[in-house]
């Protein structure tokens, strides 16, 4: 009897670090692949590109999201539930940002709807998931890192500032109707995009590869 609840426990840890690795991997991939969009979309525009990496990093962004929230979930249940769900929402909506833009892209719509940054997306007006959304789940998972310990705390306070940056470039699409020349959406994005997001992601992949979760 004994034997047999030792085997079903390594079991158990053999799957968690399975997914951890999973994870950990993912997480690496979506901060290299915000990078590219970055590059893609500001300075190559090259925007098929540029929706497809963002359509891939939001799927992926969702088992990152669960592997944060299996980690910090002790340190205060509610939150953490809250913070997968709102992650969870917010990657979800970027695919479908993405594909929505890549969708045009293949297939041009009607001339008079040819400017589709001009068009609100009815699924993610302005980036309401994909940057809002994201930024206050990430802000929510910062928030347990830095109180919980289970995390480097280094982590969760570059977790503030990519909230803190998403948020604001939510903000910045909104009020400026998604003018990608506006300094309002140009700094928050950038540096979002180029710096936080891709060294949040791949300093996520990196501890979730390396650290064992405890027990």
């Amino acid at each position: 009897m004994q034997t047999g609840t030792i085997s079903h426990a390594e079991t158990q840890t053999a799957r968690v670090a399975s997914f951890d690795r999973f994870a950990g991997g993912a997480a690496i991939v979506t901060g290299v692949l915000s990078l590219a969009y970055a590059v893609a979309f500001l300075i190559l525009k090259i925007n098929w590109l540029a929706d497809l990496l963002l359509a891939i990093g939001g799927l992926l962004s969702t088992a990152v999201i669960t592997a944060i929230y299996q980690r910090v979930r002790q340190t205060d249940a509610g939150f953490a539930l809250w913070g997968v769900l709102l992650g969870f929402v917010a990657g979800m909506g970027t695919t479908i940002h993405g594909m929505y833009n890549l969708t045009n892209d293949i297939t041009a719509p009607p001339a008079s709807l040819h400017d589709l940054s001009a068009v609100p997306l009815a699924i993610d007006p302005r980036g309401l998931l994909a940057f809002g959304v994201a930024g206050l789940s990430v802000g929510i998972f910062a928030m347990l890192i830095t109180r919980g310990g289970q995390l480097p705390k280094a982590l969760g306070n570059l977790g503030y500032v990519l909230s803190v940056l998403l948020i604001a470039l939510y903000l910045g699409t909104l009020l400026t109707n998604n003018d990608t020349h506006s300094l309002a959406v140009l700094i928050p994005g950038g540096l979002a995009s180029l710096i936080v997001n891709p060294a949040w992601y791949i300093g996520v992949g990196f501890v979730l590869s390396k650290s064992p979760r405890a027990s």
